[in-house]
């Protein structure tokens, strides 16, 4: 589940899209719409080293990885 925030922002994101997320954070975002079936991969990009290992993991526990990729 995600915030209120972004559902708003999901809420634009045409079916079938390649998502580019900067600023992913934790990848919460990517990883809701690749479950919904929403988008068909995504780009997520993250200069903070913190949030970035924390998408890794989260990508990685959602078992998404070959759906997804980190810049």
């Amino acid at each position: 589940m995600i915030s209120k925030r972004l559902e708003l922002v999901a809420s634009f994101v045409p079916q079938g899209a390649i998502l580019l997320d900067v600023g992913s954070d934790h990848a919460y975002l990517p990883i809701e719409l690749v479950e919904r079936g929403q988008i068909k991969s995504a780009i997520a990009g993250e200069v903070v080293e913190g949030p970035y290992q924390s998408a890794v993991k989260n990508v990685e526990a959602h078992g998404l990885k070959e759906k997804s990729r980190f810049v």
